[in-house]
């Protein structure tokens, strides 16, 4: 069953070299999780960020989320880098898909 990760954030003025070069530095290490599937980062209308992150078991998701390098990088988003986020996951439920 697929796990979904939507991380909605709103970076801070003066933080966004940061966080587009840490964005960069994590996008090269999760390939690296067995169970990952792929991820999209979408910037709304109104410049919210959007990432979805797909992972096709719990324990890949687990292993992503106790990372210690993303780990860090959330630490750091919390305390400087983010205006706002919101995360939310869960499993899907039903799936299509024209191929």
């Amino acid at each position: 069953m697929t796990i979904f990760a939507a991380f909605r954030s709103r970076v801070k003025a003066g933080y966004e070299d940061e966080f587009q070069r840490r964005y960069r530095e994590l996008s090269l290490l999760i390939v690296d999780i067995p169970g990952y599937l792929g991820h999209k980062n979408f910037i709304g209308d109104d410049g919210e960020n959007c990432l979805i992150v797909e992972f096709a078991t719990d324990a890949a998701f687990e292993a992503w989320d106790t990372h210690p390098d993303h780990k860090a990088a959330k630490m750091r988003g919390k305390e400087a880098i983010f205006e706002t986020y919101d995360v939310k996951v869960g499993r899907a439920f039903e799936h299509h898909h024209k191929p």
